[in-house]
């Protein structure tokens, strides 16, 4: 069963958080949301990077949203975590960069059934994790608010 995955900005931080996930069976990418370009822009962004090259998977967009090897994903441009769909979520990748400096604001999230939310940024009340330094600390049971 693999946990189904959404991102809420799609710069630098929600595609390397696709990548490095990508090839986890136990993780299914179904949402991407970005206000600075289509999804045809998000894609050519995921398969080409300054920094860490040309990634080897296929990247596009339909009219349905973005492509990664033929597997479709829900793409939407919405500036309010309200206004989007994130009810197929399991885990929401927060990387927008906006909405961790008002944690009462990722409520929306779990309002619609996310059960847990990773900020790429420090945010009040989150666990924030460390990989390698203080993973120990998570427990799944009790923290669904988190930062890395």
């Amino acid at each position: 069963m693999s946990a189904s995955i959404g991102i809420n900005g799609f710069g630098r931080m929600g595609r390397l958080g696709m990548r490095a996930g990508w090839d986890r069976p136990e993780l299914a990418f179904t949402r991407v949301n970005e206000i600075a370009t289509d999804a045809a822009g998000s894609a050519h962004l995921l398969k080409f990077d300054s920094v860490h090259g040309v990634w080897d998977r296929e990247t596009g967009a339909d009219t349905g949203g973005m492509l990664v090897d033929g597997e479709a994903m829900g793409y939407s441009s919405n500036t309010s975590i309200e206004a989007t769909d994130w009810s197929g979520c399991d885990i929401v990748i927060e990387a927008t960069g906006r909405h961790h400096k008002q944690p009462e604001s990722l409520k929306a999230y779990f309002d619609q059934g996310v059960r847990k939310v990773i900020v790429a940024a420090p945010t009040e009340g989150a666990l924030n994790i460390v990989y390698g330094i203080n993973d120990e600390l998570y427990d799944p049971g009790v923290h669904h608010l988190l930062t890395a």
